[in-house]
């Protein structure tokens, strides 16, 4: 069987599931095997540690960042999986021992306190455009550190009074949030006031699957783009991404002394079967206290008490949590 007739049927599958993001990771993959090679190979030929020592090295040669890398040849890694469950290739012991598949750590993506209430306060009034991606950030943010794609397919139906009931379109969890009152003048200042849109925010509009896809990268673009240049308009020097958002909130949520079963499960994480055993269920309001605990670090950043006295008195409050069941 040749690579892309292989490739194609799994795209297929993951596309009848509505798992899109999975589907385009494997084809980003088949690309960049296709295009070192030059051309459709053969899965025996392309699953042999000769090929595969020779397309990792035109990966280095290339110069393409450790976590590209670990991206392609993760995927390369799954594909070999799933064709030796199928019965296409034959199993060789240590195919990928030689090739590093684990990401490794990057730079640091979180912000303190002090510049998401820089990027709250500042004044945008000016910049319209940059006002809505500024408060698209800042809502990521007070929705428990909600990734931007979830954001962008929140749908109105998700939202039930002051509940939030959303599934994570990564790991196919369902993340609740209390929505608080900060998040609430966001939502009704840019609630789609479309009536045939099923999406709560106008960051995209419904349209068929591919349609939807591309709408969401662009905005995706987009919103980075703007992140840019509302960082140089406010004097931010640190780099702001879509990312930056999430990764925000789980570190003040940490450094406040929430404890982490909490952060995991108001984020949707779901990635290891040990943390997936390991997480237990928290009431909403277990997890309205800690997006609230996150909320006030960041509005009251000009008080005088040092992070150490705040995330002290954080702790003693957590101390006594206890999951349900």
């Amino acid at each position: 069987m040749h690579l892309s007739h292989f490739v194609n049927h799994l795209v297929a599958d993951y596309h009848c599931c509505g798992r899109y993001q999975t589907a385009e990771g494997y084809l980003s993959a088949y690309r960049s095997m296709i295009a070192f090679h030059g051309g459709d190979l053969r899965l025996c030929d392309c699953f042999t540690a000769s090929w595969l020592h020779a397309y990792h090295a035109n990966l280095l040669k290339r110069g393409l960042r450790s976590n590209s890398i670990v991206f392609y040849i993760s995927r390369i890694n799954s594909l070999y999986n799933k064709a030796v469950s199928s019965g296409d290739v034959t199993a060789r012991a240590g195919l990928f021992d030689h090739l590093c598949t684990k990401p490794v750590p990057t730079q640091k993506r979180a912000v303190s306190p002090e510049v998401i209430n820089q990027l709250c306060e500042g004044d945008l009034s000016k910049y319209p455009a940059l006002a809505f991606s500024r408060d698209m950030f800042v809502l990521s943010f007070y929705l428990q550190g909600i990734a931007y794609i979830d954001l962008a397919h929140l749908r109105k139906n998700d939202v039930d009074g002051e509940n939030l009931t959303y599934q994570r379109r990564k790991t196919r969890s369902t993340v609740p949030v209390v929505i608080d009152a900060e998040a609430r003048k966001i939502i009704n200042k840019y609630k789609n006031a479309d009536p045939e849109s099923p999406y709560l925010l106008p960051i995209i509009r419904s349209g068929s699957p591919k349609e939807e896809r591309q709408l969401y990268k662009n905005a995706l673009r987009k919103q980075n783009r703007h992140l840019k240049k509302i960082a140089q308009q406010l004097n931010i020097t640190e780099n702001l991404t879509t990312y930056v958002a999430r990764h925000s909130w789980a570190t003040i949520a940490h450094n406040e002394g929430v404890p982490t079963p909490v952060i995991s499960q108001a984020m949707g994480h779901q990635s290891e079967e040990i943390t997936h055993v390991y997480l237990q269920s928290f009431d909403h309001s277990v997890l309205s206290k800690a997006n609230r605990i996150v909320i006030q670090t960041v509005l009251g950043v000009h008080q005088k008490q040092t992070w150490k006295e705040r995330k002290q008195k954080r702790k003693a409050k957590w101390q006594h949590v206890e999951p349900n069941g």
